[in-house]
């Protein structure tokens, strides 16, 4: 696979999607309650990367309707098409397409998702945000989930190096021209853009060892430490106390993170 995103698009990271998916698809099926999306209706998924989202947006529509799956990463892309052939899931399409610089069309969505995707675009965000409008049709939803802050993610007990990989990776997202804070500018963007500012929320929280949002935010730790390390981001000294108290506090009882905090937006055309 090649490298498309600064986070990179590889087997690995293909896997840790996967988790990625499992471990919010609560929130997310939610999000999509919020924003109305139901059978019979044609939705983006903005940024999709594997289609892990586009397939459960498949079900949620039914054959009466459709899903058209956006990323710039072929690979996933591939993966996705195969991963429907596979499942007898014929009513989502993948397309090729990067919206910094491609308009998806005018009126052709009823509703749109993105998540942990917006992120990624800040130089170009106000640009795509115009774009997902356009290609909505009046009345239409887009269902954004995105970072509000990494700040917010700390530990009890204190473990060695779990601050540094967090300000590490605030850091990484800013160097290649993300924010791990885009949730805060949202709802102001969306409106200049022409959005009508529906529900806003939060979500994240509290997670014990083995939790799912545990278990996301340990992956991000084994998978990409070396990697801030490289980048000259984060400490080894850091990374390896790191590993070290988090294997060892990942069996007591008592231990317990809070995640990073992501807001939820539904956003609709006037």
């Amino acid at each position: 696979m090649t490298e498309d995103y600064f986070i990179g698009v590889h087997a690995r990271e293909l896997e840790r999607l996967r988790e990625q998916h499992a471990a919010w698809r609560t929130q997310t099926h939610a999000l999509w309650a919020r924003a109305g999306f139901t059978t019979g209706q044609h939705v983006a998924d903005l940024g999709s990367g594997p289609g892990f989202t586009a397939l459960d947006l498949a079900a949620l529509v039914g054959a009466a309707g459709s899903v058209t799956a956006l990323d710039k990463a072929s690979a996933y892309l591939e993966f996705l098409q195969a991963e429907a052939r596979r499942r007898g899931v014929t009513n989502v399409h993948a397309r090729d397409a990067d919206l910094t610089r491609v308009d998806p069309g005018t009126n052709v969505f009823d509703g749109a998702f993105c998540r942990f995707f917006l992120a990624f675009l800040i130089d170009a965000l106000d640009g795509v945000l115009e774009r997902i409008h356009r290609s909505l049709k009046p009345g239409g939803a887009f269902a954004v989930m995105e970072y509000l802050t990494l700040e917010s993610a700390t530990c009890s007990p204190p473990i060695r190096g779990f601050d540094a990989h967090t300000r590490a990776w605030i850091e990484y997202y800013r160097r290649n021209g993300g924010d791990t804070a885009v949730g805060r500018t949202l709802a102001p963007k969306l409106a200049a853009a022409g959005f009508e500012i529906g529900s806003i929320e939060c979500v994240g929280g509290i997670a014990r060892p083995f939790d799912p949002w545990w278990s996301w935010w340990g992956r991000l730790m084994a998978d990409f430490g070396e990697k801030l390390v490289s980048d000259g981001v984060m400490d080894r000294a850091d990374l390896r106390g790191l590993h070290e108290d988090w294997a060892r506090v990942a069996t007591d009882p008592h231990a317990f993170i809070h995640t990073p905090v992501l807001v939820q937006i539904v956003a609709k055309k006037r």
